[in-house]
């Protein structure tokens, strides 16, 4: 295999978590803000946070070190739920998904290793759709497989001239939303403005563009490198980034349009299929100035993730040279929302960053149509990793000795404190 040439992508603050299943697939086996105290009435976008509990139930949990074989996991990297409220939990260490009925017993596998058809060869993610198929990303091919975990076909890709999709949501109509895209190429290719989402039809891997996002002016360009061989190991060398950047999420509505993040203040812009903004959602509520204790605060946080960004590149056969905490540097403000998420029940739940700059703000629950339905506290309830019909909620959990289980609950009620 020739050496690897560079990335002609722009590095963007979730770069690690992109180039973990990139890496692991070349391997054999904007934004005003208002003043952050709202000013008009309680319980309205406008008003102060108005605190709520989260009443939940348990419902299941699966995987533990001496559990059956199906729920011993190597490596979860995602759940959804499909609309029977069936589980899908996607295990990139065993090239599998497992399908987990409401009483939390297994109810298919879906997959396995290998590089035939139906057979999960080099996968880095999986797109369930509510009607339980799958869009399975793998580094060469998509696979497409039915609701039943009957192989459909595949899409080929070819990472030098269709590029390589690394993620997004699925579409009632089969099509694939996706703003996660990279391709291997030379660096005379004009660079894009803005940050594009893409359609995908469900046949062909030749996508239009359906919006292009918001982000902040380029610093002078950072590139991932990478170099070497899945014979001979990969090289990879990571800089360190611009702090603070506005984050770009997105999750699909009920009647088919896309909740969007990408700003510093506090906005939610709906997207139409057809890419135009058919609303927004706001909050008077400021960004906060980066200063020196931020600042600090955030080198410190990158410090602490140099050991286990070594330890994760090694395990995949990798050397990584990352870009020590001096070369990092800072936007002027830190934005307002970090995620995004949309429930079964259409409602928006926005996680905010927190005051030095982490992710352990409070969490505001919203509707499309400018309803507030109140804040989670930043110890209460957090959002989960998959959402599904009737309140249900998983959460990918780990201990402290590094095992992996999946906990379902039921969200009963949200209550406000006191």
């Amino acid at each position: 295999m020739p050496e690897m040439p560079k990335l002609t992508t722009r590095l963007v603050p979730r770069c690690l978590a992109v180039l973990a299943p990139l890496t692991l697939a070349l391997l054999p086996a904007c934004g005003d803000g208002g003043d952050r105290s709202g000013t008009g009435a309680a319980g309205t976008l406008d008003g102060p946070d108005v605190i709520v509990n989260a009443v939940t139930e348990e419902v299941f949990t699966v995987g533990f070190v001496a559990g059956d074989d199906w729920d011993t996991f190597g490596s979860v990297r995602s759940v959804h739920f499909d609309a029977q409220s069936n589980l899908h939990i996607f295990d990139s260490q065993a090239d599998h998904i497992l399908v987990v009925g409401t009483d939390g017993s297994l109810v298919r596998t879906v997959g396995g290793p290998g590089e035939g058809p139906g057979e999960f060869g080099n996968v880095m993610t999986a797109i369930v759709a509510r009607d339980g198929s799958y869009k399975v990303m793998g580094f060469s091919r998509i696979d497409l497989f039915e609701p039943g975990g009957e192989f459909a076909g595949s899409i080929a890709m070819n990472p030098m001239t269709t590029g390589i999709v690394m993620g997004g949501v699925a579409l009632p109509d089969g099509r694939l939303v996706s703003s996660e895209f990279m391709r291997f190429g030379d660096d005379e290719e004009p660079e894009e403005v803005g940050r594009p989402i893409r359609i995908f039809p469900s046949d062909s891997i030749v996508p239009q563009l359906l919006y292009t996002a918001w982000e902040l002016p380029e610093e002078d360009e950072d590139e991932i490198d990478m170099s070497g061989s899945r014979s001979t190991g990969l090289s990879v060398s990571i800089p360190a980034g611009r702090a603070f950047e506005p984050h770009l999420r997105y999750d699909l509505l009920t009647d088919g349009r896309l909740a969007l993040i990408d700003s510093i203040g506090y906005r939610v812009k709906l997207i139409g299929l057809d890419g135009s903004v058919s609303g927004t959602i706001e909050r008077p509520i400021a960004p906060l100035p980066v200063d020196d204790a931020i600042r600090e605060a955030e080198r410190e946080r990158y410090r602490e993730n140099e050991t286990s960004a070594r330890e994760s590149a090694e395990a995949a056969n990798v050397r990584l040279d990352r870009e020590g905490v001096e070369g990092r540097t800072f936007a002027d403000e830190v934005p307002v929302l970090y995620d995004l998420k949309v429930d079964w029940e259409d409602r928006v739940w926005l996680e905010r960053w927190g005051p030095t700059g982490d992710d352990d703000g409070p969490t505001d629950i919203v509707t499309p149509d400018g309803g507030y339905v109140g804040t989670l506290p930043p110890d209460g309830l957090h959002t989960p990793d998959a959402f599904g019909p009737g309140g249900l909620m998983a959460y990918i959990e780990t201990d402290e000795l590094e095992v992996q289980t999946v906990r379902v609950v039921r969200l009963i009620a949200l209550e406000p404190q006191g």
